[in-house]
């Protein structure tokens, strides 16, 4: 298992692309020359993302050891829907065995799909999930995340409280499902939501809408955060207001260290961690790898099968009430950085594989 420096709690996740036209062009038994795409919708500005492309270089590096000549190129659209497609049409006409997208959107590139899965290439989608059934989605357990921090959030302040949601970015498939997650554990603890926002993964936007509500004068308990809960922090410190009651989540090294800090001789601001691994995108590739030996998905594996979606369960999570049992982790990680991990390809061929 492949993980941080520091980090005991490994993880799963995969994909590669299901009912194509062809065989793909790559390697047909163990090891060989593999050309990999990695198409992303944004990276400069975006501590997830950033760790994800690292994480699928680490991934093809790995590789090597598997007899794998992994070249590896990226591509990033920044939001744009024409540049992605665009970038993907280059990279099936340039021939690369390997295709693995975190889309712009979960709709718009079924054609572009369809010419990849004539080809023979392995087209697959990672992290946000693409509506389709032509091809594998490997993503995280988005609505995990919300529930696991609302009912925490619950459990904390209690039935009645107050709290302002700041999801991520509208329309992204993986917000769609965290936002479920969030939804469904705030009616079972029964807190009033006193405000809804979007932050769009945007650091700069985050803090500036928390300022924005802490100048507001709207009176709330806790604030419920789509990742970024270090925005959040960094609001706070710029307005001088005093600490919420509860504040999640987030899983950057700079929000682990924070916390530790906050709360270094008492609760002073209960918190959550909850692990949404980047490196999803190195299973996928270790997925695609798989995939171009000919082995075979197993039968009734996926959780969402109308997308042939596989979900990566979050592995790592804990509270101010266990902080010092994840201590040496978050001291390790740089304060941009945040938690990760990928399966093998041991690993995936194990658990998904004939």
């Amino acid at each position: 298992m492949k993980y941080l420096p520091t980090l005991l709690v490994v993880c799963l996740l995969a994909i590669m692309a299901v009912g194509c036209g062809g065989a793909a062009e790559g390697p047909s038994g163990d090891g060989g020359d593999v050309k990999l795409a990695s198409h992303n919708a944004v990276i400069e500005g975006n501590a997830y993302r950033v760790r994800y492309e690292q994480d699928i270089q680490d991934a093809a590096t790995a590789a090597a050891d598997e007899g794998y000549d992994v070249s590896y190129a990226s591509f990033v659209s920044n939001w744009d829907p024409a540049t992605e497609s665009q970038q993907l049409e280059n990279s099936i006409n340039e021939g690369y065995d390997i295709i693995l997208v975190n889309p712009v959107a979960p709709t718009g590139l079924d054609p572009i799909i369809e010419k990849a899965l004539d080809a023979g290439i392995t087209y697959i989608n990672v992290d946000c999930e693409y509506y389709s059934d032509k091809i594998l989605n490997i993503a995280t357990d988005q609505d995990y995340l919300g529930y696991k921090t609302a009912t925490y959030a619950g459990e904390v302040l209690g039935r009645g409280a107050k709290v302002v949601m700041i999801a991520a970015l509208e329309g992204n498939a993986a917000n769609t499902y965290r936002q479920e997650g969030f939804e469904r554990g705030i009616a079972e603890q029964g807190l009033e939501v006193v405000g809804t926002y979007n932050h769009d993964w945007n650091s700069v936007k985050g803090q500036q809408i928390m300022t924005e509500i802490l100048n507001s004068g709207i009176e709330f308990d806790g604030v419920l955060v789509s990742q970024g809960a270090e925005n959040i922090i960094a609001a706070y410190e710029a307005v001088g207001a005093p600490w919420p009651k509860f504040l999640g989540f987030a899983d950057s090294g700079q929000f682990m260290q924070q916390m530790l800090e906050i709360n270094k001789d008492s609760t002073v601001l209960p918190y959550i961690v909850v692990s949404n691994p980047p490196g999803v995108g190195g299973s996928a590739l270790n997925f695609g790898l798989l995939m171009l030996q000919g082995k075979e998905l197993k039968d009734d594996i996926y959780d969402r099968p109308e997308y042939n979606s596989i979900y990566l369960k979050s592995k790592v999570w804990y509270t101010d009430q266990n902080q010092e049992e994840y201590r040496e982790m978050a001291e390790a990680m740089q304060p941009g950085d945040v938690i990760s991990y990928w399966l093998t390809m041991d690993e995936i061929a194990e658990a998904y594989f004939k």
